[in-house]
């Protein structure tokens, strides 16, 4: 039993890493430039991994048919990238990624296209890699696998401690931060243009406001890591003290009363 766990956490182990790796090349190549990404302080994308193992404990083996094989792929990683990001999302108010710009997409959390690579890239996992990673911790002696885990999984335990703790942090700043801007804002609702934005810049210029944006190093490294990241629960606090007119929501079928258009026909004439 130690043994068959040491070797699915070396597996998950191996692919987090891969797609770290994956993932950091395909940012080099797109925009020129190192991005370290992955949730984790770590190089590694804990996603990548469990996908590897679920598609390892209920496809490997038991499906020959390539055109099968990608459809229950394309299946499995969709629902996994769905509730990971749902679960994220809950735990953190925050969007880690957002496809709500792609066609075919599911509530920003999966799309079309990015499944099908997922499907092709589990038919390769199934067919080629896997096959090779098993071959490898085969030649392991178990003493040394054992000694491996171990040690990567202490490192991985203080990792998503320190991770989850920091972000906690971080959003309990931004919560704090919005209940003191929206209580100025509700006194002064009936100041004036000229005031209000006298209030707004206090608010930017407070000791609050400094330490959520520019103090805060986990909220940039993870913005560098995901560039669609956004807290879906705070991220219009500045919205509410600028109060802008919403053009989209706006009445078409009256006009507002004292315009030039609501007066009856020659009466803007003098």
């Amino acid at each position: 039993m130690i043994n068959l766990v040491c070797r699915y956490f070396f597996w998950f182990i191996l692919y987090s890493f891969g797609g770290w790796i994956m993932e950091t090349l395909l940012y080099v190549i797109r925009d020129k430039k190192i991005v370290k990404r992955g949730f984790l302080f770590g190089p590694l994308c804990p996603i990548y991994g469990f996908a590897a193992i679920i598609c390892h404990a209920l496809l490997y083996g038991r499906i020959n048919n390539i055109f099968l094989l990608f459809l229950a792929g394309f299946l499995l990683t969709g629902v996994l990238e769905y509730l990971t990001h749902f679960t994220m999302e809950k735990l953190f108010h925050a969007m880690w990624w957002d496809y709500s710009n792609r066609r075919f997409n599911i509530k920003g959390r999966v799309y079309l296209k990015g499944l099908v690579i997922f499907g092709a890239g589990v038919v390769l996992i199934i067919k080629v890699l896997q096959p090779l990673v098993i071959k490898l911790t085969d030649l392991m002696d178990k003493k040394l696998l054992y000694i491996i885990c171990f040690i990567i999984y202490s490192i991985l335990i203080v990792d998503v401690a320190a991770t989850v703790s920091d972000l906690k942090g971080t959003v309990n700043t931004i919560k704090n931060f919005q209940s003191e801007a929206l209580g100025k804002t509700q006194k002064g609702i009936d100041l004036t243009s000229e005031q209000l934005e006298t209030m707004k810049k206090a608010i930017q210029n407070s000791d609050m406001f400094k330490k959520s944006v520019s103090e805060n190093k986990l909220l940039l490294r993870i913005k560098q890591r995901y560039p669609d990241f956004t807290l879906t629960k705070y991220k219009y606090i500045l919205d509410y003290i600028n109060d802008p007119p919403m053009e989209d929501k706006g009445r078409n079928d009256i006009k507002l009363y004292g315009t030039a258009d609501s007066l009856p026909e020659g009466e803007n004439e003098e």
